[in-house]
């Protein structure tokens, strides 16, 4: 007796959707996805990214689609060992996934393709790398067009990751309860004076915001379409200064049991047990 369940959770793309099938769990792609799957596969786009543990595995099947109507391609995706979300994660984890989430887009670029989606929640620790779980993420780059999912990345990554840079931790926690990221006119009011003078967060943030509110419930009209095209080397300057704002972002852990851990006990550490404990750790 088969056993059919679509997951709750996959509602949103008309791409496709996961379902669980006798305990395992398969992607149906859709035939609207048609085009956009086949550029994924034939480029040499997929191969590279699941060799440089970016993109989940998969395999295609032939078990009966949940939908035959829709139905292009049946495919199971490697099963995730541990499920984590990012509001779980540490400073460190959630820059990993922007920069792996970024490092995607550039391969995808250069194969024609760009990121649809970049969503924090796409992004899973499969053996301590960050890999893109949704396959279906990906379409066909289209010259001339904006990166669609430049305020997605920004609220998902960059805010929450400059707000526990520069003010506190703890706003990783925002992302629990704003599962869309983090607001950038929010963002850009808490964020210190100093981080208006800095080009990255400037732009991405501060005056990203500015933008989003000037523009907010004002329809593009046809004559200006023109005037919103990006060039292949403007979009891929767009993602260069993306990732250098990412990585100028650091958080260090002060006036906590642990933060201080080496000033306090180092005394108790010879420098042949403190050698010892740094290659356990490595």
């Amino acid at each position: 007796m088969r056993s059919d369940s679509r997951h709750s959770a996959s509602f949103r793309d008309p791409s496709g959707f996961i379902f669980w099938r006798d305990g395992s769990l398969y992607r149906q792609v859709n035939r609207s996805y048609q085009p956009d799957y086949d550029q994924l596969m034939n480029s040499g786009l997929y191969q590279k990214l699941v060799q440089a543990n970016l993109l989940i595995p998969h395999q295609e099947t032939e078990i009966e689609p949940e939908q035959p109507s829709l139905a292009y391609k049946i495919i199971r995706p490697e099963p995730v060992g541990f499920i984590s979300y990012p509001y779980e994660w540490s400073f460190s984890q959630l820059k990993d996934a922007a920069l792996a989430t970024l490092l995607i887009q550039k391969e995808a670029l250069a194969a024609g393709m760009c990121l649809k989606d970049a969503s924090a929640y796409n992004i899973q620790f499969q053996r301590g790398c960050p890999v893109l779980v949704d396959t279906l993420s990906f379409e066909t780059y289209r010259e001339g067009a904006p990166w669609i999912a430049y305020r997605q990345f920004c609220q998902h990554f960059l805010a929450p990751l400059a707000l526990m840079a520069y003010c506190d931790i703890r706003f990783s926690q925002m992302l629990r309860s704003n599962i869309d990221g983090i607001p950038l006119d929010f963002a850009s009011k808490l964020l210190p004076r100093k981080t208006r003078f800095g080009l990255g967060l400037a732009m991405h943030i501060h005056w990203h915001a500015a933008a989003q509110k000037r523009f907010a419930g004002t329809a593009v009209k046809p004559e200006n379409k023109t005037a919103s095209r990006m060039s292949r080397v403007s979009f891929q300057g767009l993602i260069d200064s993306l990732e250098t704002t990412v990585r100028k972002l650091h958080w260090q852990p002060e006036g906590t049991a642990w933060g201080d851990y080496y000033t306090d006990n180092l005394q108790h550490y010879t420098d042949e047990t403190f050698e010892h404990k740094k290659q356990v750790i490595r």
